[in-house]
């Protein structure tokens, strides 16, 4: 996201973007406990492979299941991808291997209006032909619901994910889970700058001491309170840092758009 680094990595290791340039996708959770993927059945792990029919499919960014057939990610994660080699990791507690069940992705669509240097309307959603399993007893797979408003501040919110255990890695190949709170607009504004956090963003993470975050390959993540989805991992300056709290795309201010995307593909 360019002015940070789309959820952690550039020089500055911000957080998938880089400052001023086109963003750059980064692939855990730092501060974060090991956690079975149960307690998030909505979680999935997008995969991708350059190569198809050669390469394996790797981790690449995380995303919620919205439907039966769409998923909710940053728009990030869909930049210069191709459906064919796309796969969705549902039920899955390895960031790679065969554990859950994979469902080939039929295509995507991202905000029109994101941009990789502000990180703006960083959203966008990847549907499957083949439905997933919410009854089956393989993949206890399950849709999350959106939260109309904003948690109030210093409420301890959730974010899990396959990413970075530390800012320059490695990455967990377990799933983990750790809280963040709920920072104020107006402090994350004045931290990273007059126009920098629009209001379809929301930031959390604890400003004073740091240490838990998410982190590369977090990116398209859930930050969740009270069991309904609140943000989608987006970027940040760097992981963990003290003074520098992430920032989510605040899913609420972009539901209409996500109606009308699931009313097109009717689902």
């Amino acid at each position: 996201m360019s002015r940070m680094s789309c959820v952690f990595t550039l020089g500055i290791v911000l957080t998938a973007l880089t400052v001023a340039t086109t963003l750059e996708i980064q692939p855990a959770i730092i501060g974060g406990n090991a956690v079975d993927i149960a307690k998030y059945p909505y979680l999935v792990s997008i995969r991708y492979r350059l190569e198809p029919n050669i390469d394996p499919y790797w981790h690449k960014c995380a995303g919620v299941i919205l439907t039966e057939t769409a998923v909710l990610t940053a728009a990030q994660c869909l930049r210069e991808i191709l459906t064919e080699r796309v796969m969705i990791a549902v039920a899955a507690n390895q960031r790679k291997g065969n554990e859950g069940k994979l469902y080939p992705a039929s295509k995507w669509v991202e905000h029109p209006k994101f941009s990789t240097y502000t990180a703006d309307y960083d959203i966008g959603l990847i549907f499957v032909d083949l439905p997933f399993e919410f009854h089956g007893s393989r993949t206890m797979a399950r849709s999350i619901s959106i939260r109309a408003e904003r948690p109030a501040v210093n409420r301890l919110a959730t974010v899990a994910g396959w990413g970075y255990r530390e800012e320059f890695g490695p990455s967990s190949n377990r799933l983990e889970e750790t809280k963040v709170p709920i920072v104020s607009q107006a402090e994350c504004v004045d931290i990273y700058g007059a126009g920098e956090v629009s209001e379809r963003m929301i930031c959390a993470g604890n400003v004073r001491t740091g240490g838990h975050d998410a982190c590369q390959g977090d990116t398209g993540g859930p930050l969740v309170y009270e069991g309904e989805l609140v943000g989608l991992v987006s970027w940040g300056r760097g992981c963990a840092r003290p003074g520098y709290p992430s920032v989510y795309t605040y899913v609420a201010s972009l539901k209409s758009w996500i109606a009308e995307e699931l009313q097109k593909a009717q689902v």
